[in-house]
């Protein structure tokens, strides 16, 4: 796969401008999980997303191809995408996470599966919006994208073993965070 993407550079690096389409098309997913997981609002991490392609294709002369171009771009996403966050918004408490069913980075699956599967995602999501956008994302690279924990410290620029103590503390927070939630709305749900 990476080899594919090797040919793909060459060939835009020689002119062949349109054969960045492919590499577009290939981690536009990941491009805009990762800006939409720092910024939490659609637009942004959209307008986010396309700038952040815009300056790889730019920049593309600057990849000497020490890692893997997935890794070398969603870095670059993931500093704009936090330089932007820093910019623009001080509190996050408003918008909201979204997390699909088979992707549920909670540590207790006994109390989990015990929930009806909405509800669940429900209190999921209202534990996800107590954490700070880096530790949202670095938990979504990990869990969702299944990204080794060597591309997440290539991506954030952090240590192997920084980003190693960020998941532990991110999936201790979530937790607490997540029996917080939940046991607030089994108290709401019994004063109706």
């Amino acid at each position: 796969m990476e080899q594919e993407d090797q040919i793909i550079i060459r060939k835009v690096l020689a002119g062949e401008t349109a054969a960045y389409g492919a590499l577009v098309e290939k981690y536009q997913h990941m491009v805009m999980n990762i800006a939409f997981q720092i910024l939490r609002q659609r637009e942004e991490a959209e307008d986010l997303a396309q700038n952040s392609f815009v300056k790889a294709f730019e920049k593309l002369n600057t990849f000497k191809g020490e890692s893997k171009f997935s890794t070398w771009l969603y870095r670059i996403v993931w500093h704009m995408a936090i330089s932007q966050h820093r910019k623009l918004h001080n509190s996050l408490n408003n918008n909201t996470f979204y997390l699909n069913d088979d992707n549920l980075p909670v540590s207790d699956e006994a109390t989990v599966e015990a929930l009806d599967q909405e509800e669940a995602l429900v209190k999921l999501d209202a534990a996800m919006q107590k954490l700070e956008a880096e530790e949202r994302t670095i938990l979504s690279m990990f869990y969702k994208q299944q990204l080794k924990v060597q591309d997440i410290a290539e991506i954030t620029g952090l240590s192997q073993s920084n980003v190693k103590v960020k998941l532990f503390r991110s999936r201790k927070k979530l937790a607490q965070h997540f029996d917080t939630t939940t046991q607030a709305i089994h108290l709401e749900t019994n004063t109706k």
